[in-house]
């Protein structure tokens, strides 16, 4: 007895039908939450309407631009430290603990700008927002602003550390040269 088995033009159908109602499964019901309430939840951020993430995305742009601001006067810290290591040499006393005082400051500084920088391209992308600055997808402008906010809230984190470190070397530099 021969045994029958299915064509491939009916296992190709069966599989396209197969992958149209997966599709569809995904999809649709995705596109039906967004549209049905329009405060969804967003990870991270809870109920907000769209006015909030606006100011929200408005708040991170201005925190970057004070905290280029900032990074600029912790360069300009590291050159005025310099020349204060630079002034303490030429009277032969031992700056090898401002030098490495300032060494890890300059470090901690470039690796903040760094992370300043993943931030200022997750804050001004437009992922989830229009160029005008209007939401266009909910749930993306609150990852956007979600990981904006994260990195500059590192970058903050991690540059007044540096702060404090580069302070604590000078005054350990200052009590060993008293004693």
């Amino acid at each position: 007895m021969k045994l029958l088995l299915p064509t491939k033009k009916f296992i190709l159908s069966s599989f396209s039908v197969l992958i149209a109602v997966a599709v569809l499964l995904t999809v649709v019901p995705v596109v039906y939450a967004e549209s049905s309430d329009p405060l969804t939840p967003i990870p991270g951020l809870g109920k907000v309407n769209n006015n909030t993430l606006i100011r929200m995305h408005k708040s991170e742009g201005t925190w970057f631009n004070d905290q280029e601001t900032l990074l600029k006067q912790a360069d300009a810290l590291g050159v005025t430290f310099q020349s204060l290591i630079d002034a303490e040499a030429k009277q032969n006393k031992n700056v090898s603990i401002l030098q490495a005082g300032l060494a890890a400051f300059q470090s901690e500084v470039a690796i903040c700008r760094e992370i300043h920088l993943v931030a200022g391209a997750s804050v001004f992308s437009t992922v989830g927002f229009k160029v005008n600055g209007d939401v266009r997808e909910r749930f993306a402008a609150g990852q956007s602003l979600i990981s904006g906010h994260d990195s500059l809230k590192e970058a903050h984190l991690r540059l007044s550390i540096a702060l404090t470190e580069l302070s604590r070397s000078y005054a350990n530099w200052r009590h060993s040269r008293i004693h």
